[in-house]
């Protein structure tokens, strides 16, 4: 017997981490504040970004219009290790944390996601994120696919994933999910 979907959303992650892609490098300015509905100015893995008229990404909200994801940060010295000198990067940019993401903008690469609920009849359907601010003390995202809101815009339903370790579909369900709003697409 399966056990119950468990709701752990870490944002969106690779569906096969040996796929090839391009990497993008977009800047991500400091002193930012959240732009319309995004629930959190900070970024982390994992979480999906848009991107401003300048080139720089910013955390999206379910009103943004999803450009890529944050797959990694350039690397940069924390100042508070080793008085910067340290071999440790950041895994995470605050508000106030000016820094370079690496970014997937590939609509043909999935994306492992928990959605809200997810049923047979979704898959192919296009979707919004259910933006949550990351969580920063774990320095991880939590945003999943918002399914149970309608039909969307930023992501199309690939699959649901299947494992003997949920139901597979319903409540926290797991998807692949590709990219809707590139400038690949």
């Amino acid at each position: 017997m399966p056990l119950a979907n468990v709701a752990a959303p870490m944002g969106f992650r690779l569906l096969n981490v040996n796929q090839q892609y391009l990497a993008i490098v977009r800047p991500v300015p400091a002193s930012r504040t959240a732009i319309g509905a995004a629930a959190s100015a900070d970024i982390a893995i994992g979480d999906a970004y848009a991107v401003d008229a300048n080139g720089n990404a910013y955390h999206s909200g379910a009103d943004g219009t999803v450009r890529g994801i944050c797959t990694g940060f350039e690397l940069q010295a924390i100042a508070t290790v080793m008085n910067g000198q340290g071999p440790i990067s950041i895994d995470y940019a605050t508000a106030a944390t000016a820094c370079s993401l690496i970014g997937c903008e590939d609509p043909n690469v999935m994306f492992e996601v928990w959605a809200d609920t997810a049923a047979q009849s979704n898959v192919g359907g296009l979707f919004n994120l259910l933006d949550a601010a990351p969580d920063a003390l774990f320095a991880q995202s939590r945003q999943k696919l918002n399914v149970g809101g309608g039909a969307g815009t930023q992501f199309r339903l690939m699959k649901i994933l299947q494992s003997p370790a949920d139901n597979a579909t319903g409540a926290n369900a797991r998807v692949a999910v590709a990219l809707a709003q590139t400038y690949l697409a």
